[in-house]
């Protein structure tokens, strides 16, 4: 038996819990693309700092969201049952009232920021309560969304009239489509024993691996002739298989292709 909690003390677990847990998993590497963007803008410290702290809060917002959302199949899944998801479980109402309170603090920190860091909070909200809700239990929409929230998420680095941040954010939105789709595979086994059609329960494996590589194609197509020749190096994630056995090792070799690869970029737009 767990001792009772206060609400107070149950909201600052399940947040805590959220961002451990992610970390753990290399799971907010969009902080580290936006922050790196944000400095390749030659963007100012004060500026920065800000932008660093909404980006926490707004990463732990987005995965509490989605782990409200999912904590019954979480509890359903193989595997996946967890101390972290009972808890979750038994102070559910306390998790979406954190959600709330989250997402109207980061409405309020953007709007006193800038209108972009409100868009960009205005849009998270949407993306990841749709995704949640309704989008990642249906196929190929769950990639689309994952490109919709990839770009969102970018936005927290640039602000809105920097045309050269939208053009990075893109590439982002592309490579996040690939980066769902090789989680979709990964998870597969889970997913479907609890239920959820994603990508590749619905479609396969096999299926979503090639709409994976098409996609990385076009990015690095895109990084080619739209940022820095050098972004066709992406075309190397086409040759990392995406099923099996192999799929944790091919997921850690595609984030560090493409961590590199934004750098490189990044460092060459910040040289010009």
């Amino acid at each position: 038996m767990e001792p009772e909690v206060t609400p107070a003390a149950a909201a600052w677990r399940i947040a805590a819990d959220v961002a451990i847990y992610r970390l753990r998993k290399r799971e907010m590497g969009n902080l580290a693309t936006s922050l790196t963007l944000a400095l390749a803008l030659r963007l100012g410290f004060a500026d920065v700092a800000a932008r660093a702290l909404f980006g926490v809060a707004l990463n732990v917002f987005v995965y509490l969201v989605n782990d409200c959302f999912d904590v019954g199949i979480d509890l359903r899944a193989p595997g996946r049952d967890s101390a972290r998801t009972r808890f979750l479980a038994k102070h559910i109402r306390v998790g979406w009232a954190v959600s709330a309170a989250m997402a109207l603090g980061l409405c309020v920190f953007g709007a006193l920021h800038s209108s972009g860091l409100l868009l960009a909070a205005l849009v998270n909200v949407a993306v990841i309560v749709a995704y949640s809700g309704a989008l990642k239990h249906r196929p190929g929409a769950d990639l689309v969304a994952m490109g919709a929230w990839g770009v969102s998420m970018a936005m927290v680095g640039y602000p809105l009239d920097r045309a050269t941040g939208w053009r990075y954010a893109a590439l982002l939105g592309l490579l996040s489509v690939v980066t769902e789709a090789v989680q979709v595979i990964r998870d597969e086994p889970s997913d479907r024993a609890a239920g959820v059609r994603t990508t590749a329960v619905v479609w396969g494996a096999r299926t979503t691996s090639r709409l994976a590589k098409v996609t990385m194609l076009a990015a690095a197509l895109y990084a080619a002739t739209s940022l820095h020749p050098v972004g066709l190096v992406l075309v190397l994630g086409v040759f990392v298989p995406l099923r099996g056995d192999r799929i944790t090792r091919s997921w850690d070799l595609l984030r560090a292709l493409f961590g590199l690869t934004w750098l490189v970029l990044l460092g060459l737009l910040r040289l010009r």
